[in-house]
């Protein structure tokens, strides 16, 4: 199990690295698609295909389509020249803050989100302005919805309450906040280095049951490199985090025990975990009253993204597109 914190704590937004670059009517070598008056470049494509493949392998998926990317590069392309008609603008510092506030929720230095950006393929650059992508969306949006003067009746709040597969978006989710100690198996290790790693770990495990303090134990033998300064703590999860970073059976081994409970060795590439729920909250259902903004508010958002939708369709028909490279 790797952490990729940034993954999927920053990876809510996954629009694709492009820049709006006009042609000024010469030729410009390295094109890979034209959009009316602006261009992708073969270097964005590529980058933004390995980018596509890396998260596809990372989650145990097929290699992407490129045609598949090469469209989502036109849509984010057409998306952020209209916000820019429309005179919307993400600021510099408002990205700062976005990556400030991530970097701070994961309890990492400058230097250590940096070293877990290129953990993922990434840049800081290529991080803001994936937020900036979004943000410029977000914004196009509600400027799409207020235009056209989007109502939303206290019927449709009603009945997208009272529809049972909604429930799921009227919860609060279950939440555990994880501690670890990490017990490495070298890639080289015999059989036999293998086997006492393994009697080891398990001998760690027998004494957190006998009552030995966890935490004494991770200062004591783990072997995460970040343990001096985070003391083990890895932070709190929902269930639909925590299954990014590790496989269902043990996501449901974690949220099957109690508060102050830890598991048994869970193996992972790197080695052995124990993983000691430091804190644990209950899901529980959302009343009518205390859902009633939040599916205001999605509900306004389903309306202005369809939209939003319309609006791409015809902008691709209004607009010149040619592929100046292969897909196939």
């Amino acid at each position: 199990m790797k952490r990729y914190m940034l993954f999927f704590l920053a990876f809510l937004f996954a629009a694709p690295l492009v820049a709006v670059t006009p042609l000024r009517g010469e030729i410009v070598n390295g094109i890979a698609c034209k959009v009316g008056n602006s261009i992708i470049t073969i270097n964005e494509f590529e980058k933004a295909y390995r980018y596509e493949k890396w998260q596809a392998a990372f989650l145990g998926k097929g290699e992407p389509d490129k045609t598949q990317v090469m469209n989502t590069l036109v849509d984010d392309l057409l998306m952020k020249l209209e916000a820019q008609k429309w005179g919307i603008v993400v600021a510099e510092d408002e990205l700062d803050k976005i990556v400030r506030d991530v970097r701070e929720q994961n309890n990492l230095s400058e230097e250590e989100f940096v070293r877990e950006l290129e953990r993922e393929r990434m840049t800081l650059k290529d991080l803001k302005e994936r937020y900036r992508s979004e943000l410029y969306k977000a914004r196009l949006i509600n400027q799409m919805a207020a235009e056209r003067n989007i109502k939303l009746s206290e019927e449709e709040i009603v009945a997208f309450f009272d529809d049972p597969k909604n429930k799921v978006l009227m919860s609060v989710p279950a939440l555990v906040k994880l501690s670890y100690l990490l017990i490495v198996v070298p890639e080289d290790a015999s059989y036999r280095e293998a086997m006492e790693i393994k009697s080891s770990v398990s001998d760690l495990y027998q004494r957190t049951q006998a009552g030995e303090n966890f935490k004494e134990l991770i200062m004591a033998y783990s072997m995460d490199p970040e343990k001096e300064k985070n003391e083990g703590n890895l932070g709190s999860f929902t269930r639909d985090q925590l299954t990014v970073m590790m496989g269902p059976e043990a996501v449901d081994l974690i949220f099957s025990l109690g508060k102050g409970d830890i598991t048994q060795p869970v193996r992972y590439k790197e080695g052995y975990y124990l993983f000691k729920i430091d804190d644990k909250r209950e899901g529980r259902e959302l009343s009518y009253s205390e859902a009633y903004e939040n599916i205001r508010s999605h509900l306004l958002r389903k309306k202005g993204e369809e939209q939003f939708k319309l609006w791409l369709s015809s902008a691709k028909k209004v607009t010149k597109i040619q592929y100046t490279i292969e897909l196939e």
